[in-house]
């Protein structure tokens, strides 16, 4: 999956003005326990790293995140 400058921007427009838990338990054994250092460090690794096909699985993290807080 390739992500554009529009995909990050809207990624960081949902996490700015979503409250966001302290954690999140994404699946059975899979847990963020500090979601908003979680967010930070995957938007700037996104940004700096665009492009970059091994870098594609932190935008999919952050997507699954997103999806999982909407739901």
């Amino acid at each position: 999956m390739k992500y554009a400058d529009k995909d990050i921007q809207e990624m960081e427009d949902f996490f700015s003005t979503a409250e966001l838990p302290q954690s999140i338990e994404l699946s059975k054994g899979s847990k963020i326990i500090d979601l908003k250092a979680f967010v930070f460090s995957h938007l700037a690794i996104i940004k700096l790293r665009k492009g970059v096909g091994i870098f594609e699985v932190f935008y999919e993290r952050l997507l699954f995140v997103k999806n999982k807080l909407t739901a």
